[in-house]
């Protein structure tokens, strides 16, 4: 909760945004984020805003496509029984429908199955592969899992049963005897693009099967049924939302929008979406894939698959209201673990440590990665939540800001059962004979980390009363947001707060009221209890927040959801108040402002930021003595790699405190 991890990016081109302006007939607005972003040409910004089949690649520009297509044609058309074997998350869910729906219309014999989170864990189980064979299963498929799954897949080959795997996760030093593996990273292919999740995968093996290697020269030419599930999975799975993503991904909201499956449809209406707004990213992110997650958190993810499957609605109708009821009990049970756990990570044992291991007994296994998420969210440090269940305890860690928390956990693993992830999220069990030893070991290895926060882009300086709904129309244009291509954040600096209150069943969500240009505007805050209790000792100094739309009863809102808060210091102030917000509004100008002539403007600066030119000329001297800027014909020119140094550095600011 803090200004400092705050960077306020250079402001665009004036002459390069008026260029898109023109050609694209955009709002100056959006034109500026594009620049901003490194989108400055005519060119570049129509294809990034329009997104269209031409910017997709051939499905068999993969390794192994031919042979996987050749092999699946000739069990589906031979009447071989074929298994498609999923994953519990989001990602798997849709990955199946899709592979199983593409095998269906081929006339194929398919089943799916997905694994269960607590008894066969995640990837190809030997136990379920023996299952499988035994029921009579000529032909595995795997979505969204199987590139590390050797010991199954060779066991498989070796009954005579061929494994087919579609994956995008990691890949192993020595990859499984397969009879093809469908990997954008293959080691001996070249895709163009890496960043597919399972489902587009999947969806790429579906176009290869259906349309071969067909021209492809507008959406009909492809299976677009299924881009509504390439949306969710991609979405969910927090891949690069760039490159062919970006138009997959674009296209999939677009169906969702206008035509979602009874599964989805069911689904939003039990979220309490409203008719007439919009399925975006924001809408996939937190409306349906938190439910559809849950379902593989708490109980059977065939649920998942049954209701996206589904083509009746009076049924999906059903399907969505237990999982509903399955995400109610989920986030009950993430309530219940985070209040035990915090009480754990907040004892005195824990202050001096870098990374907390917590566990606790008998916690529910599928939630503790969301709780080790909310922790760090609270304690700004890396977290691991673990769950004694007899005699092994399991779990999941979640690392902040940059920290390779893979790393540093992978130095402890002659003390785990099973140990994996990446640098920001993993999972290990440890037996309970050896936790004291790893959380003891921990302790001690993380006492003198330094972590730092990963800073946070903010696109420009706004205030609150020159907000509109076009301004937030604006920007839809810039869908789907999320990463490689984030949702815009904005800074507001000394707010009115016109009232305050707080939601939730703990009281952990602040809602805001402030002046807006007709009406006053909400900002809301989501599972920070810390801004709550900052709030009821300070005033509110500044805000970070996104813009977006509360759809209630009919009426659309402008809406800020807040990413960060800071308080104002009481130790900093003087007959003006604080004196630092002075140097701070300059500073945020100056880098607003990179393409002005200080020089011969500086009577309309001051006039702006509401001082006198003697204060705008000090603070700018202040900042030369600092190497914070250089003054060249009247420009200020910011130095983005001068060292951080306290104002007090400089004599001028030494004699205006004096003076003050």
């Amino acid at each position: 909760m803090s200004q400092s991890n705050w960077h306020i990016l250079p402001q665009p081109d004036s002459k390069k945004v008026q260029v898109l302006v023109d050609q694209l007939n955009i709002a100056a607005f959006t034109a500026g984020i594009l620049v901003q972003r490194g989108i400055d040409t005519p060119e570049q910004a129509l294809a990034f805003l329009r997104p269209n089949v031409n910017q997709l690649h051939s499905p068999f520009e993969f390794h192994d496509m031919d042979v996987a297509v050749e092999r699946i044609q000739t069990a589906a058309f031979g009447g071989e029984k074929i298994a498609v074997y999923g994953d519990y998350d989001l990602d798997g869910m849709t990955s199946t429908t899709i592979m199983v729906e593409a095998l269906e219309i081929l006339g194929a014999d398919v089943t799916a199955y997905i694994p269960n989170r607590f008894q066969d864990g995640y990837g190809p189980n030997i136990d379920r592969y023996r299952d499988l064979i035994a029921n009579g299963t000529q032909l595995i498929i795997t979505v969204d899992n199987g590139v590390s799954g050797n010991a199954a897949i060779e066991y498989a080959q070796e009954q005579g049963v061929d494994v087919i795997i579609t994956d995008h996760h990691a890949l192993p030093a020595t990859l499984p005897p397969a009879c093809a593996i469908i990997h954008p990273r293959h080691p001996q292919g070249a895709y163009p693009f890496p960043d597919l999740s399972g489902a587009g995968v999947a969806f790429k093996v579906a176009q290869a099967l259906l349309n071969e290697d067909q021209p492809v020269v507008s959406w009909e030419d492809l299976p677009v049924d299924f881009l509504d599930l390439v949306a969710l999975g991609e979405i969910a799975d927090m891949v690069s939302l760039a490159g062919e993503n970006r138009t997959l991904v674009a296209q999939g909201l677009k169906q969702l929008s206008m035509s979602p499956r009874p599964g989805i449809q069911a689904l939003l209406k039990a979220a309490k979406h409203a008719s007439q707004e919009p399925v975006t990213a924001e809408t996939v992110a937190f409306k349906i894939a938190p439910r559809l997650n849950a379902v593989g958190r708490i109980a059977d993810a065939q649920l998942g698959v049954d209701l996206l499957c589904s083509d009746d609605l009076e049924q999906a109708k059903k399907l969505a209201t237990q999982v509903e009821a399955l995400n109610d009990q989920r986030r009950e049970i993430v309530e219940e673990v985070f209040a035990a756990s915090k009480q754990i990570a907040l004892q005195d044992d824990f202050k001096d440590q870098g990374v907390l291991i917590i566990a606790g007994q008998g916690w529910h296994q599928g939630i503790l990665g969301i709780v080790a998420s909310r922790l760090v969210d609270l304690l700004e440090k890396p977290v691991v939540v673990l769950s004694e269940v007899d005699g092994i305890y399991k779990g999941s860690g979640r690392s902040f800001g940059d920290f390779d928390l893979h790393q540093f956990m992978s130095q402890y693993q002659d003390l785990y059962l099973n140990f994996g992830g990446h640098a920001g999220a993993l999972g290990l069990s440890v037996d309970s004979a050896q936790f004291a030893d790893l959380q003891k070991q921990v302790a001690q290895g993380s006492r003198n980390l330094k972590l730092v926060k990963v800073p946070v882009a903010v696109t420009a300086i706004l205030k609150t009363t020159t907000l509109t709904t076009d301004l937030y129309q604006q920007l839809l244009i810039l869908e789907p947001f999320g990463v490689d291509n984030p949702q815009p954040v904005f800074e507001f600096d000394q707010p009115r707060v016109l009232a305050k209150t707080t939601m939730g069943a703990t009281q952990q969500h602040l809602k805001l009221k402030l002046p807006g240009l007709q009406q006053p505007i909400e900002a809301v805050g989501f599972n920070h209890p810390d801004w709550v209790q900052a709030l009821e000792k300070q005033p509110l100094d500044s805000f970070i927040a996104s813009l977006g739309i509360n759809y209630f009863r009919g009426q659309e809102n402008l809406q800020l959801l807040l990413s960060d808060i800071a308080v104002q210091d009481p130790h900093t102030t003087t007959q003006s108040g604080n004196h630092k917000v002075l140097f701070a509004r300059v500073y945020k100008f100056v880098i607003q402002h990179q393409d002005l002539n200080f020089a011969q403007n500086i009577g309309n600066v001051a006039g702006q930021l509401n001082l006198t030119v003697v204060q705008v000329k000090l603070v700018l001297q202040v900042f030369v003595e600092l190497d914070f800027v250089t003054i060249q014909t009247g420009f200020v020119i910011v130095n983005h790699t001068a060292d951080k140094k306290p104002l007090s550095a400089s004599p001028s600011y030494r004699k205006y405190l004096q003076n003050n």
